[in-house]
């Protein structure tokens, strides 16, 4: 027999009513989703270090520890190493969206507004990007079926979906990059280079995710059920 991975949205919130709206929406769907849900970011970092939700919904005030809470990281930098283990959606202050642009732009996060009633387009961004995680455990499923003929083909299939806009990203940064450097021959960064090299490490980063969750994917499939 083989092993189906169950889908589960992280949720990373001290607000008690963001949370609850949050299970009421999606543990009313279909079978097969679970929604977790912590109140801090060191919480929510022991939990993806053990088990890989499909999606996370961090709301940006959640405070980084319990009791007396130190100097918070940057967001970017806590949304950075989430999205090493799924996609994140970030509920947040209109001033906080331009530090998230190039993870937002790589694809490893979605950003909403909390003003003027974010947490309803945050919920359905959150069902977008859970609808891609199902999408790739199906796609993963008919791959690695046994008897399945087609099995190399469609998984190059798979590997080129997944992986084809985030390579191309990686690749037209780092050479409009080195063009920049390369015309100025100062060895100088030139204007607006951080923002690509950001850019670059947001897709790095969203490419990893992919191969990982392929990975589990394969792997939950062709493990016998205990």
């Amino acid at each position: 027999m083989i092993h189906t991975r169950e889908h589960t949205i992280l949720l990373v919130s001290d607000d008690a009513e963001l949370c609850a709206a949050a299970r009421r929406e999606f543990e009313s769907r279909e079978g097969g989703l679970r929604v977790a849900a912590v109140r801090t970011v060191d919480a929510a970092r022991r939990i993806v270090e053990d088990a890989a939700p499909s999606v996370i919904l961090l709301e940006e005030a959640a405070p980084e520890s319990e009791g007396p809470v130190a100097k918070m990281p940057r967001l970017n930098s806590v949304v950075s190493a989430l999205a090493l283990h799924a996609p994140v959606v970030v509920i947040g202050g209109s001033h906080q969206e331009s530090e998230l642009a190039s993870l937002v732009a790589a694809g490893a996060a979605d950003f909403v507004e909390r003003a003027g009633g974010g947490l309803p387009v945050a919920l359905e961004m959150v069902g977008r990007r859970l609808r891609q995680a199902q999408q790739v455990t199906s796609d993963a499923q008919q791959f690695a079926a046994p008897g399945n003929g087609s099995n190399g083909e469609a998984f190059g299939e798979v590997l080129r979906h997944e992986m084809n806009n985030p390579l191309t990203g990686i690749l037209g940064n780092a050479e409009l990059l080195l063009a920049e450097v390369r015309r100025n021959k100062d060895g100088r960064l030139p204007l607006g280079g951080q923002q690509r090299l950001e850019t670059i490490a947001a897709l790095a980063v969203r490419l990893r995710e992919t191969v990982r969750r392929l990975s589990q994917e394969c792997e939950a499939r062709q493990r016998p059920a205990e």
